[in-house]
C-alpha cells in the first residue's frame, strides 16, 4: 500500500494554483469587485491611484538622480515603478487596469454589463482623484526642485514622450501595457504567499515603463504633475508640447487599449479556453 502511494506522487510539483483554478478565482473576485458598495469602490480606487502614483514618482526620482548613471537608472527605474502597483494589488486596492479582468465575470454570465461599466467608471475616476492627491502633496512639498531642476526636466520629457504617438499608436501601447499588467496579475494569482505574488508581479510590471508601454492610471500622475511643473519650469525644452487636448487624447486611447489588453486578450481568452462549455450543434 505504501509503495502504491509513493508511486502516485508526481516527479516534481509546484505549490501553486492551476490555470483552471485561477480562472475560477478571477471570476469570483470579479463578482465581488463589481458588487462592492460605490463608496468602498471609490475609496479603494483612491488608494489604488495613490499607490500607482507613488511607484511612478519613485521611478522618476531614480531616473533623475545625477548620482545614478543613465544606463543604470534605465534598468532599475522600472523595477521601482512596479512598487506602487504591487502594493495596490496585494492590499486590495482598486486599479482600473487590473479591474479590466472583470470581463471574465461578465463573459461567464455572473454579472451584467452595466455593473462592469459602473465599476470601471468609479474606479477610473477614483484612480484619478488618488493620483491628484499625490501630485498635489508632492508639488506643494517643494520637492519638485530636487536635483537642481533635473527632476522637473526628466518628468516633463517623460510626459512629452508619451504624447508624440498617433492616436492609434497610443491605443496599441495601451493594449501592450495592460497585456503585461494583467498577465502579471494572472501569474500572481497562482501564488499562495505574499512572496509568490510579489515575485510574479515584479518583472511584468517593470516591463511596462522599460519598454514604453502605457496604462491610464500611471499616466494620470505623469501628465498632471507635468502641468504643475510647467508653472515653475516653463523654459524646459520638450519634444512635444504638453497640452490638455493631447493629454485627453492620450488618456482616452490608452484606456481603450487597456480594456482590450486586459479584458479581451487575457480575461476573455482564458474564459474561452477554460470556462466556456462547447455545446453540441
Amino acid at each position: 500500500m505504501e509503495k502504491n502511494k509513493k508511486n502516485n506522487f508526481p516527479v516534481f510539483g509546484l505549490d501553486a494554483y492551476s490555470p483552471e483554478q485561477i480562472v475560477q478565482k478571477v471570476r469570483e473576485v470579479g463578482v465581488k469587485k463589481v458588487r462592492l458598495p460605490s463608496y468602498k469602490t471609490f475609496l479603494l480606487g483612491t488608494l489604488g491611484g495613490a499607490y500607482v502614483s507613488l511607484g511612478a514618482l519613485y521611478q522618476v526620482v531614480v531616473m533623475a538622480n545625477p548620482d545614478i548613471s543613465p544606463s543604470m537608472s534605465a534598468i532599475i527605474g522600472p523595477l521601482f515603478y512596479g512598487m506602487g502597483y504591487i502594493i495596490g494589488f496585494i492590499t486590495g486596492a482598486e486599479i482600473f487596469t487590473s479591474n479590466n479582468l472583470t470581463v471574465m465575470s461578465y463573459a461567464s454570465g455572473a454579472v451584467r454589463l452595466w455593473e462592469i461599466v459602473r465599476n470601471w467608471t468609479i474606479v477610473l475616476l477614483s484612480n484619478f482623484f488618488g493620483s491628484m492627491v499625490i501630485v498635489a502633496m508632492f508639488f506643494y512639498s517643494g520637492m519638485i526642485h530636487m536635483f537642481d531642476s533635473l527632476l522637473a526636466d526628466k518628468m516633463l520629457n517623460v510626459s512629452s514622450f508619451k504624447m508624440h504617438y498617433t492616436a492609434f499608436q497610443m491605443f496599441i501601447l495601451g493594449v501592450f501595457g495592460n497585456l503585461m499588467i494583467a498577465s502579471g496579475i494572472w501569474l500572481s494569482m497562482a501564488g499562495r504567499t505574499v512572496t509568490d505574488k510579489y515575485l510574479a508581479l515584479l518583472l511584468p510590471l517593470s516591463a511596462v515603463p522599460a519598454i514604453g508601454f502605457q496604462h491610464a492610471t500611471g499616466n494620470f500622475f505623469h501628465f498632471f504633475l507635468s502641468f504643475l511643473m510647467l508653472t515653475h519650469y516653463p523654459d524646459v525644452v520638450v519634444p512635444i508640447e504638453i497640452t490638455l487636448p493631447r493629454v485627453l487624447l492620450s488618456l482616452s486611447m490608452v484606456s481603450l487599449g487597456n480594456i482590450v489588453g486586459g479584458g479581451v486578450l487575457i480575461a476573455f481568452t482564458y474564459y474561452f479556453i477554460f470556462m466556456r462549455e462547447d455545446k453540441p450543434k
